[in-house]
């Protein structure tokens, strides 16, 4: 994606006009069929999973194709269990599962419908347990995402482990603590037991759980002065102090992204391993990230240059 791309779609005078640029784009040769810019949403997963496959082909070892179809399948697995413990039905949420990943979709409108657990990796299985144990617990859906994202950030820590990789064992890490961070903020503001979040924390960040429940009931100045000592801490800090200030979780989120450039810039000089295939196909999702964004502000009449600022942010 080139920037001359961007600005054709954000200059394009109606949406429509918009969603024909991608026809230009090589990545989504094949992809735009029938569809009408309404339907973007279906043009830009099966980019998606052309690309996928091209990374199945050309991939070296199946962890590394393991680590990417995970973000699919648990994103499916948290839309899913989240439509059948609120009996929800599968047409108020197809438009949000994802085509992608190892499961099917049709996999997963059977569960929806039918109950019927489609085949679940080990590590999978034990999350759908988990999520069923503390939601019967508190009856609270957003403990679903939080018990999801749990699992996902452990299985990828997992697996950057078997695949040795210092700088995505690294990254991991330090996205493990955000992650805890906003869970501890969360937690806090919405006034939950300190068994809640010792539930939905995760472990293997630089910052130990034991750091969030020790200062869960002190407060936020008391976290600040434990996050101060630690070797890592700095950006949590600045994002809990921006909160504190603020009242925003953005810091975090901004920080959450500084840590995939970061991570960019450090394999970009790495020849071998799985690490260039992380940092090409997460490039991939931020430039199909910059056609949605671009797409939605085109379709809801959001001045040019609003979407310009919000696709340059991406």
């Amino acid at each position: 994606l080139t920037a001359g791309t961007v600005e054709r779609m954000v200059d394009a005078p109606t949406a429509e006009d918009a969603f024909k640029v991608l026809n230009d784009l090589t990545f989504l040769a094949g992809c735009m069929g029938e569809y009408t810019v309404f339907e973007f949403q279906s043009v830009l997963a099966k980019g998606l999973q052309k690309m996928l496959r091209l990374v199945r082909r050309m991939a070296p070892h199946p962890n590394v194709i393991n680590f990417l179809n995970l973000k699919y399948d648990f994103h499916n697995l948290k839309i899913s269990l989240k439509a059948r413990l609120t009996s929800r039905g599968y047409d108020d949420v197809k438009h949000t599962l994802l085509d992608a990943g190892s499961l099917e979709e049709s996999q997963w409108e059977k569960f929806i419908l039918e109950g019927e657990v489609p085949p679940l990796t080990e590590s999978m299985n034990a999350t759908l347990d988990d999520v069923n144990k503390q939601y019967e617990k508190t009856e609270d859906p957003q403990i679903v995402d939080m018990i999801v994202d749990k699992h996902l950030l452990g299985e990828m820590f997992l697996l950057a482990m078997l695949l040795d990789t210092k700088h995505t064992i690294d990254y991991i890490k330090k996205l493990i603590d955000l992650t805890n961070l906003r869970t501890f903020i969360r937690c806090k503001e919405l006034k939950k037991e300190k068994n809640y979040l010792k539930a939905v924390l995760l472990e293997n960040g630089t910052v130990s759980t034991d750091a969030y429940l020790e200062s869960y009931s002190k407060g936020y100045e008391d976290l600040r002065l434990a996050l101060e000592h630690k070797l890592y801490g700095s950006d949590l800090v600045e994002s809990l102090d921006e909160f504190t200030n603020e009242k925003s979780l953005l810091m975090a989120e901004k920080k959450a992204s500084e840590l995939l450039e970061e991570f960019m810039k450090k394999v970009s000089h790495t020849p071998f391993g799985p690490e260039p295939v992380f940092a090409f196909f997460w490039k991939f999702e931020n430039h199909m990230q910059i056609l949605r964004t671009i797409l939605v502000g085109k379709l809801n009449q959001i001045p040019s240059e609003e979407i310009r600022a919000q696709a340059l942010a991406l």
